[in-house]
């Protein structure tokens, strides 16, 4: 609470003395290419609190395996090992009591069949270093950017898409739509009944108003405050799919076959 507060009260100050975080037109135009979606200013409500937030790019879908490949093979190729050990993916957490996952740890991560799954099993710190790494690689490419793992007002704001009043990621109170099928990759009665045996594509399923693909379900995702990961997995309850409760995760910030990440950006102050 006290952290949300924190935020508030600068947000507010940025708001007072007339200072924004504004992006170019040419920026724009590369984040949109880079497939980031804008979230536009606003206010969201934090257990009780209005938390004003700055407009932002996210990234529209989770981080997949083929990016953070990317991002771990650049670690190598410059001899950086020390980042490189962080950053391992941690492919053996596919071990999960009572079921078969080991085709699970030898290709998950590696067989090109699951590019453009999100990757998972790696740490938060993981998750950060990838953020830093986007950044320096934008920079070289002319855009100074900061790249960093959503603040969870942030990630709720996202994930609400405009309208205070979802529940989900999505309009409706429901699971399914109207056709009977499943809105999001979670743990449902019948394995699979939802189209995602374990995890599903990055861009399965329908965005949300933003843009964003599966901000709740399919993976928990990472955010920089206490609650640690947001919007439920392929294997929560449908409770945890509600973008207002809090994750079965704790505070927990190592690998996890249930927790992934994407990245937000703010512009230089200008």
């Amino acid at each position: 609470m006290r952290k949300t507060l924190l935020l508030t009260f600068i947000c507010g100050l940025l708001i007072a003395f007339g200072t924004s975080f504004t992006f170019k037109q040419s920026e724009k135009k590369f984040l949109q290419k880079k497939g980031f979606e804008f979230v536009p200013s606003g206010t969201t409500t934090i257990d009780g609190e209005s938390v004003s937030i700055q407009g932002f790019y996210m990234l529209e879908s989770e981080v997949s395996n083929l990016a953070y490949r990317e991002f771990l093979n650049d670690l190598e190729k410059n001899g950086k090992t020390e980042a490189l050990a962080i950053a391992a993916v941690a492919a053996d957490k596919w071990l999960l009591p009572n079921m078969q996952m080991d085709v699970m740890v030898e290709n998950y991560h590696t067989n090109v069949a699951y590019n453009a799954y999100p990757v998972v099993n790696i740490s938060q710190e993981g998750a950060r270093l990838y953020c830093r790494w986007l950044e320096e690689k934008f920079a070289e490419q002319g855009y100074s950017l900061k790249v960093r793992i959503p603040e969870m007002a942030e990630w709720i704001y996202a994930a609400k898409g405009g309208n205070e009043t979802n529940m989900y990621a999505w309009e409706g109170n429901s699971l399914r739509n109207k056709k009977g099928a499943y809105l999001a990759n979670f743990k449902t009665e019948k394995t699979g009944d939802d189209g995602g045996y374990i995890t599903a594509i990055t861009k399965s399923y329908f965005p949300n108003a933003f843009g964003l693909y599966n901000m709740c379900g399919n993976v928990s995702e990472w955010v920089n405050d206490t609650a640690m990961s947001q919007g439920g997995n392929w294997w929560s309850d449908a409770e945890f799919l509600k973008i207002a409760t809090k994750q079965e995760f704790g505070n927990s910030t190592g690998p996890s076959p249930f927790i992934g990440f994407r990245p937000v950006i703010t512009a230089t102050v200008y």
